[in-house]
């Protein structure tokens, strides 16, 4: 579960078996996936000597996180949260942490795939969502629904999943199970028990599917119209890993536009009023028909600056994302429609042995990604979008999020002449950068293609 909990400033924290297996921000502002990378510190540029070879693990997990692929932006509407390290102020800007049951640092950012296989397409239905007693469809929501417990390097985890196929195929979040994932096992409603493997999944709309060898399974029948205020929904998961539960209560918000700070994603989910824990992550929002309408994926929990609780605060992936995501992925092997630039940067310029931090250079180029076909090169700093200065690698990430495919945006960057690299003092590197502005139009490709 992406638990937001203003009490714990430690990012994702997996609280269903009391270890950071799932996404953790911790002390590493750093972002690791195959794109997006802010490597450290997002303030200025800082003066600091590169670290010696051997010098404890803990240095390599700073190295881990310094290169990754600025691939994704997803325009969503809604009320906006920001889900950062701070507190809710007066503002009106809610900021919490988060928190994840799943399984470790999924470090895919752009759509992931392990094997040449794909699953099956999800085809919707329209609503037959009655008014009625929430027991006559619990026993089928529950036989559609599993547990899920994961290894990984990190650690291990547990969260939910929703069977879609009688032939085993199930839909969970990424931060669950994603590409790194070691060992997934699912446990049914029945009590059998299956391993299961990862097929695909895209971190940005945190979803994965996941196979288990089973052809007679329970499938639930999936609703992808939007739900309205007031809609009474069912929340069924692996609650505190500890076994199939069942929560029900109403759509707060249809559309609720929510920004994780540890990953700086920004998506639109349904806000419920049921209740969701740790563990949750991954399983089914049904309506009173029985239908799937949602994949469970958030909370909002803690208190405010003021001293206010905040109760009853939880977040679903409509379906119509979830279709979205997985027919895209059987079909191309990335979700399409998403402003990607094609780069992987690095938050660092190092010179003669200094490392100035607090900036977003390019390292490598997708080929025939956005970035690339506007002419950009490794070694530019992108400095703004639009003529907005972009301050820190969050900025840039949710920047992106503004634009789809198609869209056209100038962009600055700063780059560096022959002279720059002869010197030690960032200033002086700065100054011997020029500055470039393209049109830049954010054009379709595979996120998955290494870049160069």
């Amino acid at each position: 579960m992406l638990s937001f909990d203003d009490q714990n400033q430690n990012g994702y924290n997996n609280g269903s078996n009391g270890d950071n297996n799932g996404y953790n921000n911790g002390d590493n502002n750093g972002y690791n996936n195959n794109g997006y990378n802010n490597g450290g510190d997002q303030g200025g540029p800082h003066k600091g000597r590169s670290p010696k070879k051997g010098l404890i693990p803990a240095i390599l997990l700073c190295v881990v996180v310094i290169a990754a692929t600025l691939m994704i932006g997803y325009t969503l509407g809604g009320g906006r949260f920001s889900f950062g390290t701070g507190t809710a102020g007066t503002s009106g800007t809610t900021q919490a942490t988060g928190g994840a049951d799943g399984t470790s640092d999924n470090t895919d950012n752009t759509s992931a795939s392990t094997s040449k296989e794909t699953a099956p397409s999800v085809t919707g239905s329209e609503s037959v969502s009655p008014d009625g007693e929430i027991e006559t469809v619990a026993e089928r929501c529950l036989n559609a629904s599993v547990l899920i417990k994961v290894t990984t390097d990190s650690g291990s985890g547990s969260g939910s999943g929703v069977i879609y196929t009688t032939d085993g195929y199930i839909i969970t979040n990424y931060h669950v199970v994603g590409a790194d994932a070691q060992s997934v096992k699912v446990t049914l409603y029945s009590g059998e028990e299956y391993d299961a493997k990862f097929i695909y999944g895209d971190e940005s709309l945190d979803i994965s599917v996941i196979k288990i060898d089973k052809n007679d399974c329970t499938a639930a029948q999936i609703c992808s119209e939007p739900l309205n205020y007031g809609e009474q929904v069912i929340v069924i998961g692996n609650a505190l890993g500890n076994g199939f539960t069942l929560t029900s209560g109403y759509v707060s918000a249809p559309e609720r536009e929510v920004t994780f700070s540890s990953t700086y994603e920004t998506m639109t989910l349904v806000q419920i009023d049921a209740a969701v824990n740790n563990g949750n992550s991954g399983g089914g929002l049904f309506n009173t028909a029985g239908q799937l309408v949602g994949i469970v994926n958030a909370k909002l929990s803690g208190t405010t600056s003021s001293g206010a609780s905040i109760d009853n605060i939880g977040f679903a992936i409509p379906m119509s994302t979830v279709t979205r995501c997985i027919n895209d992925l059987r079909e191309y092997g990335y979700v399409t429609g998403v402003a990607r630039l094609g780069v992987t940067v690095q938050n660092y310029v190092e010179l003669n042995g200094y490392r100035y931090t607090g900036l977003s250079v390019i390292n490598s180029l997708v080929p025939d990604g956005s970035a690339a076909l506007a002419g950009l090169k490794n070694g530019d700093i992108i400095y703004a979008i639009n003529g907005q200065t972009i301050d820190s690698f969050s900025t840039l990430k949710q920047m992106l999020t503004a634009y789809s495919v198609g869209d056209t945006i100038k962009l600055t960057v700063y780059r560096p002449n022959e002279n720059a690299s002869n010197t030690s003092n960032i200033n002086f590197y700065l100054r011997n950068c020029e500055e470039v502005t393209v049109d830049l139009t954010f054009v379709e490709f595979n996120p998955n293609v290494e870049a160069e």
